[in-house]
């Protein structure tokens, strides 16, 4: 597929347009068109992404939502798991469950491991943005919704996000006693339980409990011990309280927490040096398999093999609560959320992924996140408004020795390792103080014609606090000099920014209606957080703060329910404008990896994301879902690397051309019940796992397929199901890292094929 540029992305916002001009001249066409006695309209979702609920389809913003039912058929587990159904948006896990994601959005995100340095795109728990990146993979169980936005919020949402944003909505107390349990039992002796109940517990007073808990062996296959790898073992639970003492007054209380303890994910170790000669060998030699790392490891002909010497358990724990208040005076709604996050993780990474002592690193972080958020909004008959004012206070310690190069003289022979083998050892201090005043209203000035303007003040300090400190080996094989320390405290940055939202919303019909939006988004300034080179010189370039980065957002788009709402067709157009672009790439140094953290002066993405949801009749409905997209570092030299490598012109990482997503649906009643037989397909194109567009680290285009055959009782409260995903068991690559300065590729595997059963049960 040719690549999208700039002066297409400018025809396709055209086209959009004139499309839905079209759509408003044949609106009384299709309205005449006679409906199927047994006629069944697509299920409206409502939604709160403009901080209030509604009809997904009346909402001027490019939005992929997911009801609790499609949570549970699409076995939606954790945030990476949406990155294979949203189009536009790719979700890796670079180092297993548990630790943090890394998410794209059309292209905008940051491939940075660091703790220290949360992307561009906001998580959001009920409202309440997760600050520190680890906390990301808890709290997504018991959810009513998932909303997934495509460009810049930072008008509406308390915490700015350039790229976008995703939304879960956990289901809340209510007056009535309810409950949902979910059972499920899969390959690798995987186990996961989900539920939750609630209901009245006093006057006025409701409460809902929920908890999730994971057992799996894994799917890796550890040659050297012969146990598996690649399992899980955790827990998270929740509880909320939900108290009514007037009809103007509602306050939420949520308290939750998890905990993760098992082996981290092991990689897949890819050799890349040619065995006899030593030279770096050829992309086709290097997947063949033939080749190894500097110790002579190659790559295990299983592609779910390896053999891993580390034994050490993966331990995270979380805990946090929030407090919520909504007072309705009047025509006003004030709202005031107070919470807390708090997040312990270490991860002892079997980083070389092989039996010896090549690569080895610990990862460890400890947050504690506290956020404040106040706003009032309104409505009319014409407008409606919302405001407010928002605090965050974190303070993250990283505490990260890498040992590199420990097994040379088994090898190379005795003190082979002398002033080569080392061990290094980071740690360092963050803390941030961000706040932020933004507001946003919406205007008819006709029936058909409604104007958007949102604006926000951002502004943002951080400390870093360094200290490095190095020992390399001197006198054969664990034997170690003193050590040598550098220390900075503290590098500080300050960071104000304006950025607005202008939108123009037409209804051409009460079903179709088109809308035009700029944008602009923000970034603050971050620090390297690190794995620093051993240099004076230049670990003082690595720890200069990178600058902001700002995006100016331009999007067209169409929303149209036809047919009586038996079809819903949506587009959107976009170009995504950046300015010093936050980016990462991991570089050798004097035969070492660095990190470096930088900015690229210019970059831009464009596309289209398009959805078509058709219920023919009240048995079938099948959902299309495609993302077109195209990126660009527009003028990139890397001049806090050595080298100074120009990267200009490459492709954005973990941003495939051409993504697309589809489901069909289709029930058949039978005595006592209905058979509910769904099939889904996903694809993604082509991509790069880093900024330099290494052949080494590319994964190609593949294919997932999902299949699921549920009886649903008549009663509608119990449900048995069978599924099997991965149904070609497509072996694939979700990152990559180039390792081969010390002769190797560090591979994430993507899931294998699964099957299961499993039980619902709703009251």
């Amino acid at each position: 597929m040719s690549k999208w540029n700039s002066r297409r992305i400018q025809r396709a916002l055209l086209a959009g347009t004139a499309l839905g001009a079209l759509a408003g001249l044949a609106a009384p066409t299709l309205a005449m068109a006679a409906a199927p006695a047994d006629s069944s309209q697509v299920q409206e979702i409502i939604v709160t992404a403009q901080r209030r609920s509604e009809n997904i389809q009346q909402v001027p913003v490019s939005i992929q939502a997911f009801t609790a039912k499609a949570i549970t058929d699409l076995g939606i587990k954790s945030s990476a798991d949406l990155g294979q159904l949203t189009p536009n948006v790719d979700i890796a896990m670079p180092a297993g469950a548990g630790n943090q994601p890394i998410i794209t959005i059309r292209g905008i995100g940051l491939n940075d491991y660091d703790t220290n340095n949360a992307g561009p795109n906001g998580i959001y728990v009920d409202e309440v943005y997760l600050s520190a990146p680890a906390s990301q993979t808890f709290q997504t169980f018991d959810l009513q919704r998932i909303e997934v936005l495509k460009g810049p919020q930072g008008t509406l949402y308390g915490r700015n996000t350039s790229g976008g944003a995703i939304n879960f909505v956990s289901v809340k107390p209510t007056d009535q006693v309810e409950g949902d349990f979910h059972v499920e039992y899969s390959s690798f002796n995987s186990f996961n339980f989900e539920g939750g109940i609630g209901g009245p517990i006093a006057p006025n007073l409701d409460a809902r409990a929920a908890l999730v808990v994971n057992h799996s062996d894994g799917y890796m296959r550890n040659d050297l011990t012969g146990n598996l790898e690649n399992g899980s073992n955790n827990y998270a639970t929740r509880l909320q309280l939900l108290w009514k003492p007037t009809d103007n007054l509602k306050v939420l209380f949520n308290v939750h927490g998890g905990q993760v303890d098992n082996r981290p994910n092991e990689y897949r170790h890819i050799g890349v040096l040619n065995p006899s000669s030593g030279a770096l060998c050829t992309v086709a030699q290097t997947y063949a398999g033939g080749c190894v790392d500097l110790y002579g490891y190659g790559t295990p002909k299983g592609f779910y093999n390896g053999a891993y010497n580390r034994q050490a358990h993966l331990k995270v724990n979380s805990l946090g609560s929030y407090l919520r208040a909504d007072l309705t005076h009047g025509p006003i709604t004030y709202t005031s959320i107070t919470s807390f996050e708090h997040n312990d993780k270490i991860h002892p990474e079997d980083s070389d992924a092989s039996p010896n002592r090549l690569l080895e690193i610990d990862f460890g972080v400890r947050s504690n996140t506290f956020t404040q958020e106040f706003r009032a909004a309104g409505s009319g008959e014409k407008y409606s408004w919302v405001g407010g004012v928002y605090y965050l206070h974190e303070d993250l310690h990283q505490n990260q020795p890498i040992y590199v190069l420990l097994d040379l003289d088994k090898f190379y022979g005795a003190g082979a390792g002398d002033g080569k083998a080392y061990r290094a050892y980071d740690q360092s201090h963050q803390v941030t103080d961000a706040y932020a005043v933004f507001g946003q209203g919406d205007y008819s000035i006709t029936d058909k014609l409604k104007l958007t303007l949102g604006g926000r003040f951002t502004g943002e300090r951080r400390t870093f606090s360094y200290v490095g400190s190095w020992q390399y080996q001197e006198g054969g094989m664990d034997n170690f000099a003193p050590l040598t320390t550098v220390s900075y405290s503290p590098n500080a940055l300050n960071n104000t920014a304006f950025s607005w939202r202008a939108a123009a919303d037409y209804h051409f019909t009460s079903s179709i209606h088109a809308y035009a939006s700029v944008a602009t988004g923000f970034k603050s300034g971050d620090f390297n957080g690190s794995f620093l080179g051993l240099d004076h010189d230049q670990i003082v370039r690595e720890l200069k703060p990178v600058s902001p980065e700002t995006v100016t957002a331009y999007e067209v788009g169409l929303k149209s329910s036809l047919f009586e709402n038996r079809l819903i067709l949506d587009l959107a157009a976009f170009y995504n404008e950046y300015k010093n672009m936050q980016v990462f790439v991991l570089v050798p140094v004097n035969g070492v990896g660095v990190n470096v953290l930088d900015n690229a002066k210019k970059a831009h993405t464009d596309g289209i994301d398009a959805e078509v949801i058709a219920r023919p009749f009240s048995r079938l409905t099948t959902t299309l879902n495609l993302g077109l997209l195209d990126t660009k570092l527009d003028t990139f030299i890397a001049k806090r690397s050595p080298d100074q490598t120009d990267y200009s012109g490459n492709q954005l990482p973990l941003s495939p051309h051409v993504s697309f997503s589809g489901l069909v649906d289709y029930k058949q009643p039978v005595v006592g019940g209905a058979l509910d037989f769904q099939f889904g397909a996903n694809y993604k194109s082509h991509q790069y796992f880093d900024i330099t567009n290494d052949p080494y680290t590319t994964q190609g285009g593949y294919w997932i397929e999902n299949a699921r055959v549920a009886y649903q009782f008549d009663n509608d409260r119990w449900e048995v199901a069978a599924f099997v995903r991965n149904l070609s068991d497509q072996k694939y690559y979700l990152d990559a890292f180039d390792l081969s300065f010390v002769g190797f590729i560090q591979a994430i595997v993507g899931t294998p094929r699964t099957f299961g059963v499993e039980a619902n049960f709703r009251y």
